[in-house]
Parts: C-alpha cells; sequence; structure tokens
C-alpha cells in the first residue's frame, strides 16, 4: 500500500474516530435526560437483580432453580428446591427471598403459600422483561412503544420442541400474531422450534423439515405486509439457520416478496468469514436480506460445551475481541446496504455511536439502519436514540412468564456485562471515557 493511501486511511481512522466520540457523548447526555422520565425497575426487581448478579455461586444457584422451577408440579416440590439451593445458613438473601425460605420452617406457612409467594415474586421479575402472555398484550405493547417513536419484534417463547405437534402449535401461534400485529408486525423465530428433529448433522434434511412451517409464517407475512427474522441459537445451528433463510429466500412467488431477516453473532471467532460468505449468496442470487447485528447471548455455554467435548472454543474468549468484531461487522454491513437492511442490537453506547458515525461517514439516509434493544432494558437509551432521528426497534418476548424463565435466564442472569443497563445504574456512575473507550485490551468492553 503507498504511503498516500497509508495516510489517508489513517485520517478516516482518526475522523471516525472522532465522530463516534461525539456522537456517544450527545447519547450519554440525552440518556440521562430521559432517564428521570422513564420508568425504571421496581423495588424488588432491583434489590433481586443486585442480589443475583452480585456473586458467581449465587448467580449460580439463581440459574439452576429458574430453570427448573416450570417443572416444580407441586407446592411441596417448589419448597423442598427452594431450601435446597437456597439454605437460611450463610446466604445474604433478598428480603423476599430470606422470608420465603425462613417461612418454608415447619409450623409456619404452608407449602402452597410459599409456592404462591415464590411464583409470584418469579413474575413479578419477568414482567419487567416478557411483554406478556398473549398476543393481545403484544398488541398493547406495540402500540405503547409506537408512541415514543419505538418499533417493536416480537419472540413467541419456545426453543427445541419435542414432538411434530408442538412445532405446529408454534408456527400458529406465530400466524395469529402475525395476523393481530397486520402491517406494522414484526416477529423473531426461533429455527428450532420449528422441527423436533433441527439436526444440524442434516443441515439440507432438518432445513427442508422446517421449512414447512416458515413458509406459512412467511405466507402469512406477506399477506399483512409484516417482517419475519429467524434468531441465531447456539452456534452449531449457524449453518442450519442460514440454510432455512436461503431456501426460503428461493421459493418461487415467495423468496422475492418476504422481508426475511437473520442474526449474525459477533461473538463467534468466524463471524467475519461468515458474512462474507452470506453477502456473496445474496449478490448471486439477487436477494436482499435483514441482518441483525448482535453480540452474542449463548457465550457460557459455547464455552463450556466445547471444554466438555474436547473441541476448539468457537467464540471469542474477551469481550473486547467481540467488540472489535462487531465494530467491523457493523462497517461491512452498513457498506453493503444495497444487498442488507443492517438492524444494530446493542445496548453499548460505544457500539452505537460507532454505527451511527459510520453511516454518516457513508452518507447514508438514517432509515437505513434501524437499533435494536431488549425489552425492560435500556429505556433511557431507546430514548436518546429516537431523540436523534434514528430508527429503533425494541426486541420483546411474548409467553408465558414461568416457562419463559429461560429467556430471562439467558439473557439477564447469564451475561453480567448487562448488570448496569438493566439497573440505569451507569447513567450516574459511568464516565463517558469508560464508556467510549475504543474496544482493546485495555479499552471499553462496557455492555
Amino acid at each position: 500500500m503507498s504511503e498516500h493511501r497509508v495516510r489517508v486511511r489513517v485520517e478516516e481512522s482518526v475522523s471516525l474516530e472522532a465522530r463516534t466520540q461525539a456522537i456517544g457523548r450527545e447519547l450519554l447526555a440525552r440518556a440521562k435526560q430521559a432517564h428521570a422520565h422513564l420508568s425504571s425497575l421496581n423495588r424488588w426487581t432491583t434489590q433481586l437483580l443486585r442480589w443475583c448478579l452480585a456473586d458467581p455461586h449465587v448467580k449460580s444457584q439463581v440459574l439452576r432453580f429458574l430453570d427448573c422451577l416450570p417443572s416444580l408440579t407441586t407446592p411441596r416440590a417448589v419448597v423442598r428446591h427452594l431450601r435446597e439451593y437456597f439454605p437460611a445458613d450463610g446466604w445474604r438473601l433478598p428480603a423476599a427471598l430470606r422470608l420465603g425460605v425462613s417461612l418454608t420452617r415447619p409450623g409456619l406457612l404452608t407449602a402452597p403459600a410459599v409456592s404462591f409467594m415464590v411464583h409470584q415474586l418469579v413474575e413479578q421479575v419477568a414482567q419487567q422483561f416478557i411483554a406478556g402472555a398473549r398476543a393481545e398484550d403484544a398488541v398493547s405493547v406495540m402500540q405503547r412503544l409506537a408512541s415514543r417513536g419505538v418499533r417493536v419484534s416480537f419472540d413467541v417463547l419456545g426453543e427445541q420442541v419435542t414432538s411434530e405437534a408442538e412445532a405446529d402449535r408454534y408456527a400458529r401461534q406465530y400466524v395469529e400474531l402475525i395476523s393481530r400485529l397486520g402491517a406494522a408486525g414484526h416477529v423473531s423465530v426461533k429455527p428450532s422450534a420449528l422441527t423436533a428433529q433441527f439436526d444440524p448433522l442434516s443441515v439440507r434434511e432438518s432445513a427442508a423439515r422446517a421449512l414447512g412451517r416458515l413458509r406459512l409464517i412467511a405466507q402469512r407475512a406477506v399477506e399483512v405486509g409484516a417482517a419475519v427474522t429467524l434468531d441465531m441459537e447456539q452456534v452449531e445451528y449457524r449453518e442450519l439457520t442460514l440454510e432455512l433463510a436461503k431456501q426460503l429466500l428461493q421459493e418461487p412467488g415467495l423468496g422475492e416478496r418476504v422481508r426475511l431477516g437473520v442474526v449474525v453473532q459477533a461473538y463467534v471467532s468466524d463471524a467475519e468469514q461468515a458474512v462474507t460468505d452470506l453477502l456473496d449468496w445474496l449478490a448471486q442470487h439477487r436477494r436482499r436480506l435483514a441482518v441483525r447485528l448482535v453480540k452474542g447471548a449463548y457465550w457460557d455455554y459455547e464455552v463450556a460445551h466445547a471444554l466438555q467435548m474436547g473441541w476448539a472454543v468457537p467464540v471469542h474468549r474477551r469481550k473486547w475481541q467481540t467488540d472489535r468484531t462487531f465494530e467491523r461487522l457493523t462497517e461491512r454491513l452498513l457498506a453493503s446496504s444495497s444487498m442488507v437492511r443492517p438492524e444494530i442490537a446493542s445496548h453499548n453506547l460505544r457500539s452505537i455511536a460507532h454505527a451511527m458515525a459510520v453511516a454518516e461517514e457513508l452518507k447514508l439516509p438514517k432509515d437505513t439502519v434501524e437499533f435494536q434493544l431488549l425489552y425492560g432494558m435500556g429505556d433511557a437509551i431507546q430514548a436518546a436514540v429516537a431523540s436523534l432521528g434514528w430508527p429503533v426497534r425494541v426486541y420483546a418476548p411474548v409467553g408465558e412468564l414461568i416457562p419463559g424463565m429461560a429467556y430471562l435466564v439467558r439473557r439477564i442472569l447469564e451475561n453480567t456485562a448487562n448488570e448496569s443497563f438493566l439497573l440505569q445504574d451507569f447513567l450516574e456512575t459511568a464516565s463517558a471515557d469508560t464508556l467510549m473507550a475504543p474496544p482493546g485490551p485495555n479499552g471499553g468492553s462496557h455492555g
């Protein structure tokens, strides 16, 4: 590379960084202003989350308890597990759980009363992050957020079905939800819930089995003008999920009409190559696709599973590596906006500001890119992004609260980097320099 080209690249990099910093500080200022006017977590939820996230052993016990709670069919089973996971001795429990554990002692409250209290407490937390149990709740949430200039993508809770009949019910739920949402509808579908045999060892066959149900969902979406995104789950399902998307895009009469999206996880080590391959396929087949860029929500599972099996770990081992990849992929996707609609899904102010700066540098209209956040998290950031005129969408799960705890566990407890965003105290405690530090071994990785 010539000296002139090197100098130009360096100057562009410096300019992009300066604009990223300026936008980030403006976002932070606007988020602080909005914070006072938006609803925050209730007192019990805040206390419980602080406790859950404060200690790795406590967090592990919470994960185990919440994971088994939906299967505890009797009050006695709930009480027994509560005693086993949270012994009264030596635990600094939140007041509500401390009371619950103490009341399990013989001669005090009955098991049904304690079980009821535990379910109420868990549902109270879940309601902060799950939009509702029914399709009607989704419509209400969509209308409420629309009044704030925020769009919604709904996810029907449920993963890895165990029978084809269960997969049929899952697909029907989406068809009903899309019908209720209408043209403003946007849904996110778990591919593993579209067939009981979602097997990464037989990619084309599994995709073909799932395609029948996805086709029904996509056809209804086309009829009402809604959009569908295929969520990305474990790394082992990535090739299969992308194959499913490609098969749908090649469906005669449907592939060229459906508003389809997929997810790219930046924490996967070869994410950049996967995006290159996807862009090549889109160019070859003349198809357009929305791409939701996320950091990734299965890090603990991916690392533990790979180590257990003796495999190479498929994800970045350091947070800053994921953040750096996220910025590179942001630049790549925005530069390819003729083939993809970039959807930047992050609560990290640095990541959001960087995407805005890149879009400005490429002179892209603001509606070219969309910023996505999780329901119940970062309301102040949502307001700040929207106030600058950028499209904002919230990812909101709907479904029964207790069975939906798998979602809550993964989104809230597994990723401790989200702690300050859950509690929104970063607006008062974190400095702009910390939040906006470039990703690197000694740089920023907040959020």
